[in-house]
């Protein structure tokens, strides 16, 4: 991959934090010089300027790159990168990578997007995960820059996206942060993806002065495989990238398939069906663009009704005086799963906040608020350790 830097202006900056520019030409030096020594990283959750040139260097070298929270791990068969997946529904996997799929997925994102040199990146997110890494990917194909700050915090995000940074990648949660620090000019996309888009929130988003664009992807096709397209109406859907196909199961899940996706699991055969069926359920509608529904492996069956917990969770958000939820079911004699709400806030009116807005069947019996909601090592919400803290809590 280092001749993706060769390619681009010595010149031009590549990498920029902690108050100094890493130019092209200064990154290839450095690349040339580790690469050779950089087999497999395992990288922390924050990431720094020398943890982005070390799994570029890894990457450029001989050998696969496994990048994720287990240091332990050295199986990397049939692979030039592994990523881990976010594990909140269960134990983290190895997703393997090839070149041919980072390609794709770098050069889908520069022509469905239009980025190019002149742009300028935003990163906040962990390297270990693959928000983070498909960042510094694009960019390195498409001989643009990245900003990096080495975690979210609204105020210094707010003023980076005030600066010369042109596209910024956003959680829902981090968009709702930054808006009252706008209006933001001069960026040309900020695709906000990750989790269920509470409604008006892309609306809030457009009139703070950000061009907000849904996207979906996961791990396992290394980012986005679906984004709005630039200058469409604003609403909840997602167009197919080049080269990406998709379609919805019998069963309403999404399928996947294009050169961008993983041939497969470490430990395991690769798939041989080029369709990739995921666990999120979704719809298409006439002009092939796609509509997320929810999670299949998510849904609480409670008192015969079946429940989003990510729909209940994006509500709850919501309300000004919540920083985070995760809405989880617990065994119960009565409801089968009882519904509980763990979060993070200081308020005590979200159950008839969540009365106002959702069917009654979709309101958590059970509230447990706590200090820090727990998380996995990427940094998403953990579900297993919300439930454990929901079966505690019972009388």
């Amino acid at each position: 991959m280092i001749e993706w830097l060769r390619r681009a202006d010595p010149a031009r900056p590549f990498l920029v934090a902690e108050g100094r520019t890493w130019s092209y030409g200064e990154t290839v030096g450095t690349v040339e010089r580790r690469m050779s020594s950089l087999p497999r990283l395992c990288f922390p959750a924050l990431a720094s300027p020398s943890s982005v040139l070390d799994v570029i260097s890894a990457m450029a070298g001989a050998g696969a790159t496994v990048v994720g929270p287990d240091p332990e791990t050295t199986q990397a068969e049939a692979a030039d990168l592994v990523v881990f997946t976010s594990g909140t529904t269960g134990p983290p996997k190895g997703v393997r990578f090839t070149r041919a799929n980072l390609t794709a997925a770098a050069s889908a994102s520069a022509e469905h997007l239009g980025h190019g040199s002149d742009d300028n990146w935003l990163l906040a997110m962990p390297l270990h995960h693959v928000g983070g890494l498909s960042i510094v990917v694009r960019q390195m194909y498409s001989g643009g820059s990245v900003t990096l700050l080495p975690r979210f915090e609204p105020e210094s995000f707010a003023r980076a996206m005030h600066g010369d940074v042109t596209m910024v990648s956003v959680v829902p949660t981090m968009l709702r942060r930054i808006l009252d620090l706008g209006p933001f000019t001069g960026l040309r996309a900020v695709l906000v993806g990750g989790g269920p888009i509470p409604d008006g929130l892309l609306e809030e988003a457009a009139a703070a002065g950000l061009p907000v664009l849904p996207t979906y992807g996961m791990t396992e096709t290394f980012g986005q495989v679906a984004t709005l397209r630039p200058g469409s109406p604003l609403g909840h859907r997602a167009h197919p990238l080049p080269g990406v196909s998709l379609r919805i199961e019998p069963d309403s899940r999404i399928a996947v398939s294009g050169d961008q996706v993983s041939p497969g699991y470490l430990g395991e055969p690769d798939r041989a069906d080029p369709w990739f069926v995921t666990n999120d359920l979704g719809e298409i509608d006439g002009e092939g663009a796609l509509r997320m529904l929810g999670r299949a492996d998510l849904v609480i069956i409670t008192g015969g009704e079946n429940v989003d917990p990510e729909r209940v969770e994006a509500v709850l958000r919501g309300h000004p005086g919540v920083e985070e939820a995760v809405v989880v079911g617990v065994p119960d004699d009565e409801w089968g799963q009882l519904l509980v709400c763990v979060y993070q806030g200081e308020q005590d009116d979200l159950e008839e906040w969540a009365s106002q807005r959702l069917p009654g069947f979709m309101v958590p019996k059970r509230w447990v608020r706590v200090a820090t909601l727990p998380r996995t090592a990427l940094g998403k919400p953990d579900r297993v350790a919300a439930a454990e803290l929901g079966l505690g809590s019972g009388d």
